[in-house]
């Protein structure tokens, strides 16, 4: 896991004034124990709370750097154009 991307994610829910607990709600988590995992760089995003933080970041955390599922399916045109 990416320490940086760790450090973006605890500044934000700083920066949003928000409990672990409360942020896990506004990504639609059940529970604040995966945002404090994610915080520590203990495990990755899942699709849909990668696109999450890049909503709720207005962009500045990009979902496709966070799970490798969204980095490809945002290349999928670029590659179908390249096999053309």
């Amino acid at each position: 896991m990416c320490e940086l991307f760790a450090m973006d994610i605890a500044a934000l829910r700083a920066e949003l004034g928000l409990s672990l607990g409360e942020f896990a709600k506004l990504l639609g988590l059940a529970s604040k124990g995966y945002v404090s995992q994610l915080e520590r760089g203990e495990v990755r995003c899942s699709v849909p709370v990668a696109l999450a933080l890049e909503r709720i970041s207005g962009g500045r955390i990009d979902a496709g750097e966070q799970n490798a599922d969204v980095a490809l399916v945002r290349r999928a045109p670029e590659m179908a154009d390249a096999a053309a």
